[in-house]
């Protein structure tokens, strides 16, 4: 009862509380994680924005995902089966081209009509830290699961996904996981090009040897996206330099500052690449509370690339004030603008990830409290924090900032360091991320790990929809925000 009552007052909450100075938010909040499961975290949205379905995948001791056919107001959940068990985690979900069914093709469980949704994650079986890459052609009833997409000896951490869909069918779509090694740190993507079927791995820093020695041993894979007109694909991560990296602790340690952003661009499907410095802040700077996050708009020409924008978190401004900085390139990451400050409140900002539309249009989603060391005695209060800028392509863009939580989601610190949190008894109840695409409409559709105000508290995954501001793409009908294709 208690439990109807919260998701009934969610849902009819079309203006809420505002946090940190931020305006109201204008939409409404769901649960999608089961009301017994009480671990979940990093969820993962996209939308299929020919219908406007939604599909949110998380982690609790394994890889959940779920599909809402009405705009976020309610979900069913689309177990993924797979022989052998539950994996590890760290899920990422796209959505790719027409089912092959829907382009003349009957396969089994195909359903006409539809898209193909993709999910990777981390996996503990056949092979422990390699990659799998589940697939579904009938809107998650069943799924079809390559088991090693990704795989290298030297393991691998946190693979990202991105998907450059096929126009035809699904089994044209390039497919694109990126991630890093557990020994060298080296950024890698396995592409695939026949709809995750069969796939090949690229060292990003093969044709780079100035990016491999800048970021040996050091790197926090941070986010892969495809340009939505030209399929040039672009892969993002963060690194201290040559002399932090070699005398203050390897790999995945985090022990020094992390100051220099990159990103990677190919033109030929992830065969070869060009990095390139987005930004280097200091080595008495930290843009290690993770991750940075990427984005390319529609330029709205199949012969044009859009524009590529990076975002992460630094703290520029003073040593305990992280703040959210953005960058762009309107040259395929050659050259990038000098970072400005997004966020217009004070306090801590972390998790920031962002979604781009039409050109210019960019939307943010990250984590705020109006502390500056924010701790558990504290018991510092979180909210999630809803931003979007039209101008993305300035040299000094505009920002709206907009609630997203309409209560406290979170309350204590928050640890960064990883599974090295454990050493400094750091909170990592909400593990490391959170994410945002575009709606049907154009509104946003943010998803968190939510704790409420309880300190170590069970965790859910909290989707939200918000129509406070401007659609994302030009042209796209707000009123078909917040509807999937059961309505309402």
């Amino acid at each position: 009862m208690k439990r109807a009552l919260l998701i009934a007052l969610a849902v009819l909450a079309f203006v809420l509380v505002p946090s940190g100075g931020a305006g109201l938010l204008e939409g409404f909040t769901e649960t999608v994680s089961p009301e017994a499961e009480d671990n979940a975290t990093e969820p993962s949205v996209a939308v299929d924005r020919s219908d406007g379905t939604i599909y949110v995948a998380w982690q609790a001791s394994g890889t959940d995902v779920a599909r809402s056919d009405d705009g976020g107001r309610t979900f069913v959940q689309t177990p993924i089966g797979d022989l052998f068990g539950r994996d590890v985690g760290d899920v990422d979900v796209r959505v790719g081209g027409p089912t092959p069914c829907t382009a003349g093709t009957p396969t089994p469980n195909c359903l006409p009509g539809t898209h193909r949704v993709y999910v990777t994650s981390l996996e503990k079986l056949p092979l422990l830290l390699q990659t799998h890459l589940a697939y579904s052609d009938d809107r998650g009833a069943h799924w079809t699961v390559n088991e090693v997409a990704a795989v290298n000896p030297s393991f691998i951490d946190r693979p990202w996904l991105a998907v450059y869909p096929s126009k035809v069918t699904a089994t044209q779509d390039s497919v694109y996981i990126s991630y890093h090694d557990f020994s060298a740190s080296q950024i890698w993507v396995s592409s695939s090009h026949d709809g995750g079927q069969t796939f090949v791995q690229t060292n990003v820093f093969a044709n780079n040897p100035l990016a491999e020695v800048q970021s040996f041993c050091n790197t926090v894979p941070s986010d892969i996206e495809v340009d939505p007109e030209t399929g040039d694909v672009y892969v993002q991560w963060i690194t201290a330099d040559p002399v932090a990296n070699t005398t203050q602790g390897c790999n995945i340690s985090q022990a020094e500052n992390f100051h220099q952003v990159y990103v990677a661009h190919s033109a030929d499907g992830g065969l070869t690449w060009d990095a390139h410095l987005v930004a280097d802040t200091g080595p008495n700077t930290n843009t290690d509370e993770i991750f940075a996050t990427l984005a390319v708009d529609d330029s709205g020409t199949s012969t044009a690339g859009g524009n590529v924008y990076s975002v992460f978190t630094d703290n520029i401004r003073g040593p305990n004030v992280f703040d959210i900085w953005f960058s762009h390139s309107s040259t395929k990451a050659l050259t990038w603008t000098k970072p400005v400050l997004v966020n217009s409140d004070k306090g801590t900002h972390y998790f920031p990830w962002i979604a781009a539309g039409s050109t210019g249009r960019v939307d943010f989603i990250w984590l705020n409290t109006p502390d500056y060391t924010p701790s558990d005695p504290e018991q510092s209060p979180w909210y999630t924090t809803f931003a979007q800028t039209t101008d993305g392509y300035d040299a000094v863009p505009k920002f709206n900032q907009t609630s997203a939580s309409s209560s406290v989601m979170h309350v204590g610190g928050i640890c960064t360091n990883g599974i090295f949190c454990t050493v400094n008894d750091g909170n990592r109840d909400l593990a490391d991320s959170i994410s945002i695409a575009i709606d049907k409409g154009g509104s946003a559709a943010l998803v968190w790990t939510d704790q409420g105000r309880i300190l170590h508290g069970p965790t859910h995954i909290t989707y939200g929809c918000v129509t406070s501001q401007q659609t994302a793409y030009v042209g796209a009908r707000q009123g078909d925000s917040c509807k999937g294709p059961a309505g309402p």
